[in-house]
């Protein structure tokens, strides 16, 4: 069983997919959905989903970003996944101005 769980996770990570760095942004979109808030039930899965895809699509470009070790990026997963759409939106204006700079 164990072998099941490394297989997949090593081919889910061949095309783009990370499950440890996805697992931890559901955490962190769970732990957002503790704040008081007024969200349907599908709005809150769609949330928990979000922050899961956020993490797992965007932690690898922000830990290369700010050259950060590979030890904190599970911390920044779950970070990513508590701002979810919130974290997407942060790092486009901020990959816009560091560009709007390199001209």
């Amino acid at each position: 069983m164990k072998n099941y769980f490394l297989n997949l996770a090593i081919t889910t990570r061949y095309f783009g997919f990370d499950v440890i760095l996805f697992i931890a942004g559901i955490a962190g979109g769970i732990v957002f959905l503790s704040k008081d808030n007024k969200l349907s039930p599908w709005k809150k899965f769609l949330s928990v989903l979000s922050g899961g895809l956020t993490a797992n699509y965007l932690t690898p470009i922000v830990g290369q970003w700010l050259h950060l070790s590979d030890d904190t990026l599970y911390g920044i997963a779950f970070m990513l996944g508590y701002g979810g759409l919130r974290s997407v939106e942060a790092i486009f204006i901020a990959f816009i101005n560091r560009a709007k700079k390199a001209e």
